[in-house]
């Protein structure tokens, strides 16, 4: 179907069961009900700091073309970069122009849609009273100020107030969503800074997974002596000893009413969910409970054995040393499509190039030189079901890559990450399940990984092979005309032989020249007025050839010249006399006190096996010689 209607999502630390992946697993759905593409934007993290490496992932939001969707999904709570999180809003305020759906927002400058996670963290704060008749109950929240951080504090207090119990003082603490805040609890409850309570709620399950291992290294028991609860459900709270009790928001909701929004939003009609989904609270060992655990500690093995043989495969393979070791662009593109395997579920690929990516001009210091997309994209891999070629194909950076605009019966979804070395923008990729919905891994972002640096380790590579061909020039060239020295004769003037005895129907030529009085003009007229003779001799030998001969000065008033092709006779007086009237022509017009003039002496033969290099330079060095002598007995 052509002309399918687009959303694009930006987020950002994208992962297998996290809190990303449950709301795209709503949107993808959803969607896909609605016969929508969904194209997510991407960085792999998004840390709050001014990293190179942080800065050349953001970038990713740069290459979004809003003309190019119908609608777009932000999720600004999973930016952990209030810097990132601004740039991305600029960008959607500045120049969108299609509806706007932010989920976990109240930002009335979007249509927002949230979680009510006030009924929610009351729900465990409720557990805590009512199942295991706690009184003294703490609350560590996330940052103040924040919509979530607040709501799950709200939520806490209107528990609290239900039960008719009183908070002491201190016990409410706005952290920061990770691990300082919780840390520093741990150790003001070991110290006695604050009271022991007998619950301890946190706004999330890394605040609860780090407490909890701080109180058990400071000798207090958990839940012996505190017990603990999470929320947010992650990955690690399962795994955790012991076991985090936690909540399982409606994330999955969260995504579907998204999509639901954004549809009415761009046709003005009602649509059905694709599925309920509500939230729960999974009672587990640091509470004291734990028969709910173990059931969803088992769907969760059941989940995690597929990733975890496909993670124990890339660590056992020599990926990054393999793709390193290729030498061509062309190899390393090879090479990654040989890694296809390694990625689990993966059904479409496309890695996108920027024109002239590794552009040696471009190895500078300032960034702006290559911190951005260019206009011009190359498609550089081109996989769709699993089915991919390397190939070269140009298109503009604001189709993003050609297979969106092909014509589909079904919808899809893709995964748009990007490609750098730190601050140096390689392009980006394309990754997509199919018609699945699912999102990748943290070993998807490793294995990105080793092509970034291949990418970088091509790229230097060529950079110095650049750089040694120059030197390499520079040193096999005379400084005063630029023509080849007599390194350079010897270097390549061996090839043209052997490729002349090797080629039966070819002939060699090799021309030797000597610049004649140069001694008489130094002497007369200076050393200057020498130099500009030899010039002009190297000017008349390296014009008149036409075939790619080498022309080389190989002494101070010496020069040779050598060549293979189809030389005829005729062919090779017409260089002499191309090289004669050159300096007539010059002598006539420069005005000079003196003549340039230059003796020449050559032979043109077909090359024999027996034949040697040094017996044609011997020969064309002798004829030229002998031209010399007849040239000082006409002047005298």
């Amino acid at each position: 179907m052509k002309d399918r209607r687009r959303i694009a999502v930006l987020c950002a630390g994208v992962s297998y069961k996290s809190y990303q992946h449950m709301f795209l697993q709503g949107i993808l759905s959803q969607a896909f009900a609605l016969n929508y593409d969904v194209v997510v934007f991407s960085p792999f993290m998004s840390y709050d700091n001014q990293s190179e490496y942080q800065r050349g992932e953001n970038r990713i939001f740069s290459l979004v073309d809003f003309s190019q969707f119908d609608a777009v999904i932000y999720a600004p709570a999973s930016f952990n970069s209030n810097n990132l999180r601004d740039l991305v809003e600029r960008l959607l305020l500045e120049g969108c122009g299609v509806p706007v759906v932010a989920i976990e927002s109240d930002d009335p400058r979007f249509s927002s849609i949230s979680v009510n996670d006030e009924l929610a963290f009351a729900g465990v704060t409720d557990h805590m009273i009512d199942v295991h008749g706690c009184r003294r109950i703490l609350c560590l929240t996330g940052f103040r100020g924040n919509l979530q951080a607040e709501a799950r504090l709200s939520g806490f207090r209107k528990s609290m107030a239900a039960h008719g119990l009183v908070i002491p003082d201190g016990y409410e603490i706005y952290g920061d969503f990770w691990t300082q805040a919780a840390e520093k609890l741990g150790d003001d409850i070991a110290d006695g800074k604050i009271e022991m309570p007998e619950a301890i709620v946190c706004g999330c399950d890394m605040a609860a997974i780090t407490l909890c291992d701080r109180l058990m290294e400071r000798g207090i028991r958990v839940p012996g002596d505190i017990l603990i609860a999470g929320y947010d459900s992650d990955t690690k709270s399962a795994e955790h000893v012991p076991s985090i009790t936690t909540y399982v928001r409606p994330l999955v909701r969260l995504g579907i009413e998204g999509v639901l929004r954004a549809h009415r939003l761009i046709t003005g009609e009602e649509a059905p969910p694709v599925q309920c989904d509500e939230g729960r609270l999974v009672p587990a060992e640091t509470c004291g409970c734990g028969k709910d655990f173990l059931r969803n500690f088992k769907e969760y093995r059941a989940e995690q054995r597929e990733t975890e043989a496909y993670r124990k495969l890339y660590e056992d393979v020599a990926m990054a040393e393999k793709l390193n070791a290729c030498t061509t662009l062309d190899q390393l593109l090879a090479k990654i499509m040989e890694h296809f395997y390694l990625l689990s579920g993966w059904n479409d690929y496309y890695l996108c190039l920027c024109d002239e990516w590794d552009d040696l001009s471009k190895n500078t210091d300032d960034v702006s030189d290559y911190d951005d997309y260019t206009e011009r994209m190359h498609l550089r891999i081109s996989c769709t079901d699993k089915t991919g070629i390397v190939t070269d194909e140009t298109f503009l950076r604001r189709d993003l890559f050609p297979a969106l605009h092909d014509d589909r019966d079904a919808p899809r979804a893709y995964y748009v990450t990007p490609l750098h070395f730190n601050e140096r923008c390689f392009g980006y990729t394309v990754y997509g399940y199919g018609t699945a919905v699912r999102a990748f891994d943290s070993l998807y972002h490793r294995w990105t990984r080793n092509v970034n640096n291949a990418l970088e380790f091509i790229r230097i590579r060529n950079n110095f092979s650049s750089l040694n061909q120059r030197l390499f020039s520079a040193s096999i060239r005379d400084a005063l005309t630029g023509i080849f020295d007599r390194h350079g004769f010897l270097h390549y003037a061996p090839l043209v032989f052997e490729k002349a005895q090797g080629t039966p129907e070819k002939r060699l030529l090799v021309i030797a020249a000597d610049l004649d009085l140069l001694k008489t003009i130094n002497d007369s007229y200076g050393h200057v007025e020498g130099d500009n003779a030899i010039t002009v001799v190297a000017d008349a030998l390296n014009k008149s050839m036409e075939r790619g001969e080498i022309v080389a000065r190989t002494g101070g008033d010496e020069f040779l010249i050598i060549g293979c092709d189809i030389y005829t006779e005729e062919m090779v007086q017409g260089y002499i006399c191309y090289i004669q009237r050159y300096l007539e022509r010059y002598n006539e017009e420069a005005g000079k006190p003196y003549e340039v003039g230059v003796s020449l002496g050559y032979v043109c033969e077909t090359v024999r096996a027996d034949d040697t290099l040094q017996q044609f330079l011997d020969e064309a060095d002798a004829r030229m010689y002998a031209n010399k002598t007849a040239r000082r007995k006409a002047r005298s």
